[in-house]
């Protein structure tokens, strides 16, 4: 056998493995199609958070904004502005920012702020994703939150997972409240844990929410149970001061194009008692912009209307307890509430809320002679008063969420203390109007709240005029209690007395 035989034999079994009738192009293998893969999946990735970017911007609008300025506690005086506290946070090592507030004290106008401004200043290279994270939309958000997220803003599963191994997030989470939780999302989500999410939080909540070891729900816990030091901060926004009420005005007047001008709101702010106290809520003072118009037409001055106070509080709390069904009917309920929430509702949500507000007022000048504060517990208080209002039996927990009522861990209180003695005089003398508009009402009379010793006429009656019974009357504690010193509640009891026939 000569060499070149040999040398055949030697390539042969090579040539006869090779399927490929083009020699020169060897077939790359299965590792660098994955390769060209994951590239694409990178370019798919990046253009989905292009698209979440510019969409999000897109939403910013032209509301009405106002920094809020907040403190670190109830108790403290000192107050700073909340965004450089936040973005303070945001640069340091801190894992957990609560944010507390009252209803309506713009919590949620906050964070939409804050998503916005991050997204400002995104780098698309390695900066954080803010992601605005509504949890009451979110299915079981104790785990998976940022997965069930980002499915909701449709990127694939692939995307999904080179996010979690190669980005950090900011998590923006509104309304732990509304989402009935009372797990720590935190440490549920197991962030910041090894082969988990990388993601700083903050997360908003009512004050009223939260009982006395609320800090447990927010904070991360150490194997031990116990807080750890320097990874949570809180702070609980401060009601507007008159700088700010200012500003909103500004703004308010110049985005609707009312006839009124700045000065015009102004005046009659001033000029309706207690009206400026209320107003430090962006909500209430919302609304205040939108009624006093509807209410004084093109005449701003004030002085020869004696209806306006009371007629004013009537739409606050109406609209006030509106708001607080439509955040319950958002809320995941369990199944008892939210039978008896239907109930409420069929029967006229609106006035069981009513009622409601004038029996706990009632309530409060009878056993505490109107002293605003209840501390309730249910083991200490079981039995007592406080019990009909404040436990979860037959909805009362439901019912308080609505009114303008805030907590502070087991102390309950109205937002103001007007809004108590507006409740009591409306216990004695409400508008037969309310009435007219619901046929159904719960346990009510036409003036009067069904369980207090002062009953009026029924709302389906004809009549139109208020009957007392006396002896009932004296009996009760309104009846034997002095309101020649209460001037505020004599005065909500002569502008109905007015307002009625």
């Amino acid at each position: 056998m000569d060499d070149g035989t040999e040398k055949q034999m030697l390539y042969q079994p090579r040539l006869e493995a090779n399927t490929n009738p083009y020699p020169m192009m060897i077939p790359l293998p299965p590792q660098e199609f994955s390769l060209l893969n994951r590239v694409q999946e990178g370019v798919d990735v990046k253009a989905s958070l292009r698209q979440l970017r510019l969409g999000r911007l897109r939403e910013r609008g032209d509301d009405i904004y106002i920094p809020p300025r907040a403190k670190s506690s109830l108790n403290e005086a000192y107050e700073f502005d909340l965004t450089s506290k936040v973005q303070e946070f945001l640069s340091s090592d801190g894992k957990v920012f609560l944010l507390l507030g009252n209803s309506g004290a713009g919590k949620s106008a906050f964070n939409r702020a804050l998503e916005i401004s991050l997204w400002d200043n995104y780098d698309e290279i390695n900066g954080r994703i803010p992601l605005f994270i509504n949890l009451p939309t979110i299915d079981k958000p104790e785990t998976s939150l940022i997965d069930k997220h980002l499915r909701k803003l449709n990127f694939k599963e692939t995307g999904i997972r080179i996010l979690k191994a190669h980005r950090e997030f900011i998590m923006i989470c509104d309304g732990y409240d509304e989402s009935q939780q009372t797990r720590n999302l935190y440490m549920s989500n197991q962030l910041n844990q090894p082969g988990g999410w990388r993601a700083q939080m903050v997360i908003s909540c009512r004050t009223e929410y939260n009982g006395v070891d609320y800090k447990h729900c927010f904070e991360p816990i150490d194997r031990n149970g116990s807080g750890k030091a320097g990874l949570f901060q809180e702070a609980i926004i401060s009601p507007f001061n008159e700088s700010q009420i200012q500003d909103y005005i500004n703004q308010y007047v110049s985005l609707t194009k009312t006839l009124w001008k700045s000065e015009d709101y102004q005046r009659a702010l001033r000029q309706v008692p207690n009206l400026q106290d209320l107003v430090t809520n962006p909500f209430f003072l919302k609304l205040a912009l939108e009624m006093l118009p509807q209410h004084l037409g093109n005449n701003s001055q004030i002085s020869t209307t004696c209806t306006t106070r009371t007629e004013l509080y009537d739409d606050f709390v109406a609209q006030w307890i509106d708001r607080g069904k439509l955040r319950l009917g958002e809320m995941d309920l369990n199944p008892y509430d939210r039978k008896t929430f239907k109930r409420m509702t069929d029967m006229g949500f609106q006035q069981h809320g009513i009622t409601y507000l004038k029996e706990l007022a009632t309530a409060i000048y009878e056993h505490q002679d109107g002293n605003p504060m209840v501390r309730y517990t249910s083991h200490a208080d079981r039995g007592t008063w406080k019990e009909a209002f404040f436990s979860e039996r037959d909805g009362g927990h439901l019912l308080w969420e609505v009114i303008p009522l805030t907590r502070n861990g087991d102390q309950y209180r109205f937002i103001h203390k007007s809004l108590l003695e507006y409740g009591l005089a409306l216990a004695v003398f409400g508008p037969s109007k309310r009435d007219e508009d619901t046929e159904t009402t719960p346990s009510m009379s036409r003036h009067g709240c069904g369980n207090s010793a002062i009953r009026f006429e029924s709302p389906s009656s004809t009549e139109k005029t208020a009957t007392v019974d006396n002896n009932s009357l004296l009996d009760s504690p309104l009846g034997k209690r002095n309101l020649v010193g209460e001037r505020s509640i004599l005065q909500f009891l002569t502008e109905r007395a007015q307002q009625e026939p």
